[in-house]
């Protein structure tokens, strides 16, 4: 990654990468489901429903954290 990549990446908040990874691991487990690839389809789905609900309680903890 160059310098600015990695600058702007560090600005992101923590909800925002989560948020990206758990999207980049949908779009992965969707084309398995293409593929017919179903272990492999669950697996990376169900991550993905854990991560988004990460996100949720990531952004309600930064909600909190402005608040004070």
């Amino acid at each position: 990654m160059k310098t600015s990549a990695l600058r702007k990446a560090a600005k992101r908040k923590r909800s925002e990468k989560v948020y990206k990874r758990s999207q980049k691991v949908a779009r992965k487990g969707r084309k398995a489901v293409d593929e017919g690839r179903d272990k492999k389809a669950t697996r990376l789905l169900k991550k993905e429903a854990r991560l988004e609900n990460r996100t949720i309680n990531i952004e309600d903890r930064e909600k909190k954290k402005k608040k004070r």
